[in-house]
């Protein structure tokens, strides 16, 4: 998949997932849990409202500022302070591909986070199938794990792109 493809593939991922996380908000009801306590137990409340609105602004800003500060911000940068070994990949002879290369990576993170809060959101659906509401922690657990697996993958491929002209460190 090309590295343009990826941005495209993101953007329609936060819009998907944003479409279907607001079609089932009304299944909540008027007031969700938002908090659950180590056993599961719902102890923080907030509006059916309240919550698709930040449901929705979870879904595109929080997954859209991590691609923006991993692919938009180092352009203007020139790396410095983000990217290691900045002034040899963004020398203007690798300048272009290593932009690509930020853009299509920074769409996998993007898309990492927008799947582990829409699994939150079904989480959170779930607990309100029963009464009193009543979190899966173990599902819960299971989702944070892959997440930060994927984050230390994600990391990993970062730093050993950007690792230090000649193969050395």
């Amino acid at each position: 998949m090309g590295h343009s493809n990826r941005i495209v593939l993101f953007a329609g991922f936060v819009v998907v997932a944003a479409f279907l996380a607001l079609s089932n908000v009304g299944e909540l009801p008027e007031r969700v849990a938002i908090h659950f306590a180590p056993d599961g137990q719902a102890d923080r409340w907030t509006s059916r409202g309240s919550y698709r609105l930040s449901l929705l602004l979870s879904l595109l800003l929080v997954p859209s500022l991590l691609v923006w500060l991993m692919s938009g911000l180092p352009r203007l940068t020139r790396g410095r302070g983000q990217i290691p070994n900045a002034e040899y990949w963004f020398d203007q002879e690798r300048r272009q591909e290593t932009e690509q290369f930020l853009t299509s990576h920074a769409s996998w993170l993007g898309c990492m986070t927008v799947a582990v809060i829409y699994a939150m959101h079904l989480l959170i659906l779930r607990a309100h199938a029963v009464v009193p509401p009543s979190l899966a922690i173990d599902r819960f657990i299971v989702i944070v794990f892959i997440y930060l697996c994927g984050l230390f993958w994600w990391l990993f491929a970062f730093m050993r792109h950007f690792r230090k002209p000649g193969g050395s460190g």
